[in-house]
């Protein structure tokens, strides 16, 4: 799913957003849910998520985050990690965890505890260049696909609830 344009515009406008049921009027289309999980975030993909810069809905901004450190993990051993990053985990730790978040509202408390579990591990590691004799395999960048795909499968649930769009 990963788009090697969108890439690299991770530093492209990650900002607070308003992660409240929007107002009367403020959806305008649906995420399309025919299929299995993996299509639906494939539609959210290639529907929601623009080239280049942030999505203009929270569905197509949190799979751009959710694959943007899938991307860095697997591909860079987060060797470009920075700040922006820290501030893609921040939005999905409130995207997935706050009480005013319209997608943690439809979780139930261990799949919100399983996504602040997800989102540490993503956050705390040691990069390549930091290696010693003593690293175990947990301290690396977690690139494995079932951490990202549990993350993905939250957006989903929430879409399956509620497909409207919702417009940042």
């Amino acid at each position: 799913m990963p788009n090697t344009q969108t890439q690299d515009t991770h530093s492209q406008d990650i900002q607070s957003t308003d992660l409240r049921a929007p107002e009367c009027g403020a959806t305008h289309g649906r995420v399309q849910l025919t299929g299995c999980s993996q299509d639906i975030a494939l539609w959210i993909w290639e529907n929601l998520v623009p080239s280049s810069g942030r999505a203009d809905t929270l569905q197509g901004e949190v799979i751009r985050a959710i694959e943007l450190l899938a991307w860095e993990a697997q591909n860079n051993g987060n060797l470009n990690w920075d700040k922006e990053f820290d501030r893609l985990v921040d939005f999905l730790r409130e995207v997935f965890t706050s009480s005013g978040s319209v997608i943690a509202a439809t979780m139930n408390e261990e799949d919100k505890l399983s996504a602040a579990e997800d989102l540490h591990r993503l956050s705390h590691f040691l990069l390549p260049t930091e290696l010693d004799s003593r690293v175990y395999i947990e301290e690396l960048p977690y690139v494995k696909e079932d951490l990202y795909d549990r993350l993905t499968e939250h957006l989903i649930g929430y879409c399956r609830q509620a497909p409207e769009l919702i417009y940042r």
